[in-house]
């Protein structure tokens, strides 16, 4: 049994999985990574809730720089933010392993085939991306839709039902 638990751990460390390993290739101190300080936005401090590798840190900043640089970060978003990071580089490491057909459908002894875990874990990282990224409006459809309801709601404010179309019809 300590011989298979040793096989795994070889095959694992074969795939890189669970490396923090940014793009320059040089492997990262435990101490790096999601230890970063606080990030200072203009609506405070936005911290992940979680530890984050290096690379799911910087994106979870660059997401934090470009709502917060709109207006649009709130400091409750930081589960949302964290998610999104999360989920980002799991789809990435799947994407990255993900070469060819022989990746995606698994073929059993019987003959049968079915999608590949690879690509059934790309797709649920796919689907909760785009739900996190259309909640935190990173989108131009989502950010159009978000600003369109800011501006409706300021615009109802300075608005009066009194004397319109729809008061004549009812009186």
């Amino acid at each position: 049994m300590e011989q298979d638990n040793k096989k795994r751990l070889d095959a694992l460390k074969a795939l890189k999985i669970g490396e923090n390993t940014p793009a320059d290739g040089k492997k990262l101190r435990l101490s790096e990574g999601g230890n970063s300080p606080e990030k200072k936005t203009s609506t405070g401090s936005v911290a992940p809730v979680c530890k984050l590798s290096h690379r799911e840190r910087g994106y979870f900043n660059a997401l934090v720089e470009f709502l917060d640089s709109r207006g649009l970060l709130e400091t409750v978003d930081t589960l949302l933010l964290t998610m999104l990071a999360k989920n980002v580089s799991i789809w990435r490491e799947i994407a990255e392993r993900i070469t060819g057909v022989d990746d995606l459908v698994q073929t059993f002894e019987n003959g049968t085939s079915n999608v590949s875990g690879l690509q059934t874990a790309k797709d649920k990282s796919e689907g909760a991306i785009l739900r996190l990224s259309a909640k935190l409006g990173l989108s131009p459809l989502d950010r159009a839709k978000l600003f369109g309801a800011a501006s409706s709601t300021e615009l109802s404010k300075t608005k009066s039902n009194d004397g319109d179309d729809l008061d004549k019809f009812l009186n």
